[in-house]
């Protein structure tokens, strides 16, 4: 005899089953079709049927901003519940219950099929919820139905005709694949120290800057932009004049560049990322003590243009994982970069960057449904 879930739940304490016995369930599959060693209820003795109990649900994750959310609906067979007596352990119960099995497979499609067509708004899950009540209660009227026309099974004519439609039925009504793409656009923050190495006469005015870098990354495609903004300290070396503006040997400065490039990713893998990248830095000298009247008024920026290389080390779980709503990853980031100094003579020359930092990146990615048709065929024995 077929029971719905909900009967299934109302008979745990008689069954003798406590909440922390484990639930042995079975998916179901068009290429793994039924056993009867699939019924792991103890058998009943004597006369009897079959006892089958099944379930079927749905999950929702978040995707990304824009897109619909990932759905899955899923049937699944009870096994541990699930019994078959002595006198019915034969090819025709299994017949019988497998033709149940593959109707419920076919309101589940059903179901996801209209919560695919959900709107991802704040009433999604009243809604969501309502399409499940509405399916469980139309298919226990089908089953009801299934289970009067068949006696139970007993009527073998009718039963190879319901066989015959169901499997058909599931070929009309095909399996919305729940596929992963990642989207184009990604973001990646970063942190981090940084070190300026002045060159050239520009080596004679400013020493060794170390800083702090803070960086963003929005990728498109295996293109990068990137953003960053290093702030470093010193005191200048020896006194130059620009602009007819005195900058006395040993003032505090604060040297802060914005960066602004766009990279190439031409290696990417599990744990390592490699780009090369161009870009253009503005250097904004200011003195760090603003309240001083002797420097006020003072400031300086030069423009140059940039290139460097990038190396990413990745670390974490960073397999592809194409059931992922995000394809996310942390990593250490080397960063090398030159930079030609176009500014007057006292501050010409040029600059090297070395930076170490630490960041994430994160790409979501969005989900599409790949409509596949079920093809079964019928099987040679004759129940």
């Amino acid at each position: 005899m077929n029971r719905l879930l909900l009967l299934c739940l109302v008979l745990f304490p008689l069954l003798g089953l406590s909440q922390e016995t484990a639930i042995d369930t079975l998916h179901w599959s068009a290429s793994r079709r039924l056993q009867l060693s699939d019924f792991h209820a103890p058998k009943q003795t004597g006369l009897g049927g079959s006892e089958f109990y099944y379930q079927i649900g749905y999950d929702v994750r978040p995707a990304a901003i824009g897109s619909q959310p990932a759905i899955d609906a899923y049937c699944l067979m009870f096994r541990n519940l699930s019994r078959v007596s002595e006198t019915a352990s034969n090819e025709r119960t299994l017949a019988y219950n497998q033709v149940l099995f593959d109707l419920v497979e076919i309101y589940a499609r059903q179901m996801k099929a209209q919560l695919i067509s959900l709107k991802a708004d704040r009433r999604f899950r009243q809604r969501a919820k309502q399409i499940e009540y509405v399916t469980n209660a139309e298919l226990g009227a089908e089953v009801n139905r299934f289970r009067s026309e068949t006696a139970g099974g007993d009527d073998r004519e009718v039963l190879q005709q319901w066989q015959r439609q169901v499997i058909q039925r599931l070929y009309d009504v095909p399996e919305l694949v729940t596929t992963f793409w990642p989207a184009k656009v990604g973001l990646g923050m970063l942190v981090g120290g940084s070190v300026q190495i002045p060159t050239g006469a520009l080596a004679q005015t400013l020493p060794a800057l170390p800083g702090l870098a803070y960086g963003l990354d929005v990728a498109i495609g295996r293109t990068l932009l990137l953003l960053q903004v290093g702030m470093h300290n010193a005191n200048l070396r020896q006194a130059f004049t620009d602009r007819n503006q005195e900058w006395p040997e040993g003032m505090g400065v604060r040297p802060t560049l914005f960066d602004v490039g766009f990279g190439r990713t031409v290696y990417d893998d599990v744990r390592t990322r490699l780009m090369p990248f161009v870009g253009y830095r503005l250097l904004d000298l200011l003195p760090r003590d603003h309240t001083d009247e002797r420097y006020k008024g003072l400031t300086l920026a030069s423009h140059m243009p940039t290139a460097g290389l990038i190396w990413d080390v990745k670390f974490g779980n960073n397999m592809t994982q194409p059931d992922r709503v995000y394809d996310r990853f942390c990593f250490v980031r080397t960063k090398l970069s030159v930079s030609p100094v176009l500014a007057p003579k006292p501050l010409a020359g040029g600059l090297i960057n070395l930076q170490i930092s630490v960041g994430g990146f994160g790409r979501p990615r969005k989900v599409s449904y790949k409509p596949e048709r079920t093809t079964i065929l019928l099987p040679a024995t004759s129940i």
